[in-house]
């Protein structure tokens, strides 16, 4: 929380940059339909409004005198400061969960639990401190248990993203996901420092808004914005290896179809078959079910299969993977609207010439962009 008018007025530029950040999320969300920008604009979002809580609560107290109570002769801030916060903790929340869609289908159930755990605990125990008055003069701050709550799990969301960019560093194929994966490691790394510092400020040397505020958060911030912008189809990229691209119209043939890292004399001629055996595992679940719900992955032990429909339903993408990430299901449609936006009339009018979607390529180098030209290799 800021101290001073100094403090404030980097509160307000800090707000004015994220503010911009954010309008580019949107733009790039809703003019390119890049859906993976929808966690940072929440993610960011909400640390703006926390911002704006901040600095309303700043000029309440400070210009106005309110919120404030006397002491013996020390005037104290009211423990309502503290509710500007909880925007923050449901941020921390959102980057939590975008960091497990990044790598699995569904949260890990342990983690969520942590995760839920904490959050749930920061809002009671805050919402319980200010029913009784727990006022700020009476009890130190750092000395608060919603406090404590607080700090124990923006070091715990801040040490997972950490621990996944560090193991995607290592993991990664490609030289530029290694790099991207490596700065945003750096921006992380910073913000767990400083989060698990705080978790024992009450002990320390009292560093205050500089070291607990203001730089670390900022940097991370910073980096991490500035890596998205740079690299914004990287919120749909993991540490998983992409065997195949494949797209089949609604009576499975075969309109395009690249390997991904895969030799060009080894030339697999099973790509149809396996295009013709999707479509017809869906017909059979449809008839024999009745479900009307879209086929959407198969799974073979280590390697998943990935089906994302178009609106209309009569084209279709099949990833072959080994991972079957939410945020992989993300990026697949993405793919699949832009293929179908691209090739809108030479699908409607298909008569077996396949070489006009060899262009889809682009799409692929554009959603996937950490893989180089050269391993993207036409079948």
């Amino acid at each position: 929380m800021a101290s001073s008018m100094t403090e404030l007025w980097i509160k307000v530029v800090q707000m004015v940059i994220l503010g911009l950040i954010l309008g580019y999320f949107l733009y790039r969300r809703y003019k390119d339909k890049i859906t993976g920008f929808t966690w940072f604009i929440w993610l960011f979002g909400l640390v703006i409004l926390q911002g704006i809580f901040e600095i309303i609560i700043f000029i309440l107290w400070y210009v106005f005198g309110i919120l404030e109570y006397t002491t013996g002769n020390e005037v104290n801030a009211s423990s309502v400061f503290e509710i500007h916060m909880i925007p923050s903790a449901i941020a921390l929340f959102v980057l939590f969960l975008y960091l497990e869609f990044m790598r699995h289908e569904k949260p890990n159930t342990i983690l969520l639990a942590i995760s839920s755990t904490l959050l749930g605990s920061y809002l009671i125990v805050l919402i319980l401190e200010l029913v009784f008055k727990l006022e700020l003069g009476v009890v130190d701050p750092e000395y608060r248990v919603s406090r404590v709550i607080l700090n124990i799990f923006q070091a715990f969301v801040l040490g997972e993203a950490f621990y996944v960019y560090v193991k995607d560093t290592i993991k990664a194929e490609y030289k530029k996901l290694k790099r991207v994966s490596l700065i945003i490691s750096i921006a992380t790394g910073i913000g767990f420092g400083a989060a698990f510092l705080k978790i024992f400020e009450r002990w320390t040397v009292d560093l205050g808004f500089w070291v607990y505020g203001a730089i670390p958060f900022s940097v991370t911030f910073g980096i991490l914005a500035l890596a998205f912008i740079l690299n914004p189809f990287y919120v749909y990229l993991l540490p998983a290896k992409i065997n195949k691209i494949l797209i089949f119209n609604d009576s499975g043939l075969l309109l395009y179809s690249v390997s991904i890292g895969r030799e060009q004399d080894t030339i697999a001629h099973q790509d149809i078959l396996v295009t013709g055996t999707v479509t017809a595992l869906k017909s059979l679940i449809s008839e024999t079910t009745g479900a009307q719900t879209d086929l959407r992955k198969v799974s073979f032990r280590d390697k998943k299969m990935i089906v994302v429909e178009n609106a209309d339903r009569n084209v279709a993408t099949l990833i072959i993977s080994d991972s079957d990430a939410w945020i992989l299901q993300m990026a697949a449609q993405h793919f699949t609207e832009s293929f179908c936006e691209q090739f809108q009339e030479a699908i409607r009018e298909f008569n077996g010439n396949v070489a006009q979607f060899e262009k889809a390529s682009d799409i692929v180098r554009q959603v996937f962009p950490f893989v180089p030209p050269e391993e993207i290799v036409h079948d």
